[in-house]
């Protein structure tokens, strides 16, 4: 009875609480309130289905650039239509046939840790002046305690259902979850490759430009697309460990690849650190088979992976180094049909094996004397040999036999020869020794392989495509930091950057002045509020207030106290149609105590980087009254980008002057076509679709820590409970009852992952990410059962 009290009252409170909020979204409050009505019958109908649309979900639906809001955000909506539509059903339902006791560690530490979390929003009220609820605040007002707050609960109230739906190992919950965490990775990692291609270059590792994806949350900076990938990258080796089809092993593999590329284009080096931690701590917790499944023959070890993909980004960093992405794809293609060589020519003989080479060599010759007279002629001709050597060696292996197989080590040798033929045609004479000298490696281990008593590596199509799709991703690591003198830059500074930080790090310590904010904290969210003031001027980034008078309302704009560069800016802006492309003109009113200038411009921007841009300014003399401003924004039309990847467009607002503060009201973005582009240009309907960044002061905004960020929010208690519940989570994990689960390794490493680069940042002041971390925290409380996992499951 007490049982279904208690989804009842959750039923009640989800539905209650979502419908509000949605009915109050500022893009449209009739399309969310459907929406969500929408999921609560989707989350009832389909319960279990929710573990993978969840995870796969929280990273795409981040509007707050388009919306204006940031204490409530779509995700809320999307947990509360999941509670409440699963509470519901477990109403209907209810009790589960398979029931487990709830863990007393985990009732009592998540009961004192969200005591500890109240008191901590209740502080936060108190130093911003008291609680005042607005639906626009920005992370200086009291709504921000609640921002940060809320990922907790919002967790807290999922748990009873992970818990049920996790008691019936028949369901296979953890297989959902894990599929939907690699697809939320997906959606990561896709949007990520969208951004490079619209905004830079798919290959272009010497620009500044650093992959935000979706995640809004880095308008003031922060690691929060670092984060919500060491949380979610152990399971995208999940998918390839667990596929059961080709296609599901196809779309892992992709997963696997678009990831690295994600990963390494953030160029941030605690994202670098915590893959270097969790992939082999995830190796070695996995080292075993997975129960129900002997070794496949030929099947390497931890350290046997290990040591060939150090060989492969040696000899990749020799051929790039010269020859740049097109040797590089030549040598990989090579590679590639080397790993099917040994299957293939198992049994030949050493006299048909010479005649081959000889044969490829000669052939392979007169191929390159005629790509001479081809337009683009060794890479035409050696795409061709490519495919027919592939479609041959995996399309018709029962035909390749007897001296046929002399055909086959011709055809090996020919697009050998051809590589090198590429790797000379782009980079002259000086590329050829470094092309020669990788394919003698590659050749003479393929031959070694072939004459081997045993194989040396698995022969199916499965193992090897996941093997050079991890040299794909070295590759593209060894291009990284040979192509591109960014991140080279990065690691040259790292000592003074950890100084830095570190200083930072006593400045936060030092802002909890009184021994009540050293043992209960300054309160959840006040992190931004208490630095503008403790900080010197000189790191002051600059703020915005939205102010109501009477029947009046209009924004409020104070500049950086530092010199201001085109970056320095602190910006208020407003997402454009998709296709604005200028010529614009904006008017406006403003008024300012000391002269200021008002900066207005165009971009083609994301988050924080731009493209395209028309700007201008205008001057605000020192007055107490209104000053009507025209500013005809120069530069180039905007061109929109690439159809495959179209450029957002952002209108901005900011002060180019030091120190500048102005009120300016009434803004008007006026088109090509005398049209108005704006929303809400007159500040009545409070910030609605107004939003703001600063694109480069950063550390004004985070502890650069989670724990001193949980130390600064909730003092010492708070940090000791943390510190506890992580502990004994991570125990469950290792020596505990869910050491056993299918799921543990994972979880261990996308933990273990998630705190190095916590070590450097704060991840959990983002609420998306905040909310998948104590999910996957509480986890392992859930797994009292042991999973066996299926059948097709494997070490790779």
């Amino acid at each position: 009875m007490l049982s279904r009290g208690r989804d009842l009252l959750a039923v009640l409170a989800a539905c209650g609480l979502g419908a509000f909020i949605a009915w109050h979204h500022p893009l449209g409050p009739g399309a969310a309130l459907c929406l969500f009505v929408l999921a609560v019958a989707a989350a009832f109908r389909r319960p279990l289905w929710c573990l993978a649309a969840v995870p796969a979900l929280l990273p795409v639906i981040g509007l707050a650039p388009w919306s204006g809001w940031i204490t409530f955000e779509e995700s809320d909506l999307l947990i509360l239509a999941v509670a409440g539509g699963g509470y519901a059903r477990a109403l209907i339902d209810g009790p589960p046939r398979h029931r487990h006791r709830v863990s007393r560690v985990l009732a009592g530490l998540s009961l004192l840790l969200a005591l500890s979390l109240l008191i901590a929003m209740a502080r936060g009220f108190a130093d911003a002046g008291g609680f005042l609820f607005g639906w626009y605040q920005g992370y200086d007002g009291p709504m921000n305690s609640i921002r940060i707050g809320k990922s907790f609960f919002l967790a807290l109230l999922l748990l009873p259902l992970l818990s049920r739906q996790f008691a019936d190992p028949a369901q296979q919950a953890g297989r959902k979850l894990a599929w939907g965490l690699a697809l939320g990775l997906g959606g990561v990692a896709l949007a990520a490759l969208w951004e490079r291609l619209a905004f830079t270059d798919l290959l272009n590792f010497s620009s500044d430009y650093r992959s935000t994806a979706l995640f809004w949350e880095m308008h003031v900076g922060g690691a929060a697309l670092d984060g919500w990938l060491l949380l979610t990258v152990p399971f995208a080796v999940w998918a390839l460990r667990h596929a059961r089809t080709s296609a599901a092993h196809a779309l892992a593999l992709a997963l696997t690849v678009l990831a690295a590329y994600a990963a390494l284009t953030t160029f941030s080096r605690g994202v670098y650190l915590g893959l270097l931690v969790a992939l082999p701590l995830l190796a070695w917790l996995t080292r075993v088979p997975a129960s129900g499944r002997a070794p496949e023959q030929g099947l390497w070890s931890p350290l046997r992976w290990t040591l060939a993909l150090l060989a492969w980004a040696a000899i990749a960093g020799l051929v790039f180094a010269t020859s740049g992405y097109r040797g590089l794809l030549a040598l990989f293609g090579v590679s590639a049909a080397t790993l099917a060589m040994p299957r293939v020519l198992r049994g030949i003989g050493i006299a048909q094996l010479v005649a081959g080479i000889l044969l490829g060599l000669m052939s392979g010759a007169l191929l390159a004397l005629l790509a001479d007279f081809l337009p683009k002629g060794p890479y035409v001709l050696y795409f061709a040999l490519f495919a027919a050597l592939l479609a041959a060696l995996w399309g018709l292996p029962g035909a390749i036999q007897g001296n046929r197989r002399i055909f086959a080590a011709a055809g090996w040798v020919v697009l050998g020869v051809m590589a090198v033929a590429v790797a000379a045609h782009w980079g002259g004479e000086g590329a050829l020794w470094g092309m020669l000298g990788a394919l003698l490696v590659v050749f003479a281990l393929s031959l070694a392989a072939v004459f081997a008593a045993r194989p040396v590596w698995p022969g199916t199509l499965r193992w090897q495509a996941t093997f050079m799709s991890a040299a794909l991703a070295v590759s593209a690591a060894a291009a990284v930091f040979i192509g591109g003198g960014y991140m080279g830059e990065r690691f040259s500074t790292s000592s003074q950057d950890l100084e830095g930080r570190i200083g930072h790090w006593s400045l936060s310590v030092e802002m909890l002045q009184t021994p009540m904010d050293l043992w209960f904290g300054k309160g959840l969210g006040r992190y931004p509020a208490n630095y503008f003031f403790a900080a010197p001027d000189s790191r002051f980034p600059g703020s915005y207030q939205w102010v109501r008078e009477g029947e009046g309302a209009w924004l409020s704009l104070v500049a950086p106290r530092h010199p201001i560069s085109f970056g320095d800016m602190f910006r208020v802006s407003q997402r454009l149609p998709f296709g604005a492309s200028g010529p614009f003109v904006v008017t406006l009113k403003a008024r300012a105590k000391k002269t200021v200038k008002i900066h207005a411009e165009v971009c083609e921007k994301h988050l924080l980087y731009v493209a395209g841009c028309a700007g201008g300014d205008a001057k605000v003399k020192a007055g107490a009254d209104w000053q009507m401003a025209t500013i005809r924004l120069n530069g180039p039309l905007l061109g929109g980008g690439p159809w495959y990847a179209p450029r957002l467009v952002m209108f901005s607002l900011g002060i180019g002057n030091e120190s500048g503060a102005a009120d300016v009201d009434d803004v008007v973005l006026i088109g090509p076509g005398g049209e108005s582009l704006l929303v809400n240009g007159d500040f009545s309907d409070d910030l609605r679709r107004w939003f703001f960044s600063s694109d480069r002061d950063h550390l004004p905004w985070h502890a650069k820590s989670i724990a001193i960020n949980v130390l600064f929010d909730q003092g010492l208690c708070g940090l000791a409970l943390f510190l506890l519940l992580l502990v004994a989570a991570l125990w469950r994990l290792h020596l505990g009852p869910a050491r056993r689960h299918e799921l543990a390794p994972y979880l261990s490493a996308a933990i273990v992952g998630f705190l190095v680069v916590g070590m450097f940042d704060s991840l959990i002041d983002v609420p998306r990410l905040a909310l998948l971390f104590y999910v996957l925290f509480f986890m392992p409380f859930v797994l009292h059962t042991p999973e066996t996992g299926d059948k097709s499951a494997g070490s790779i």
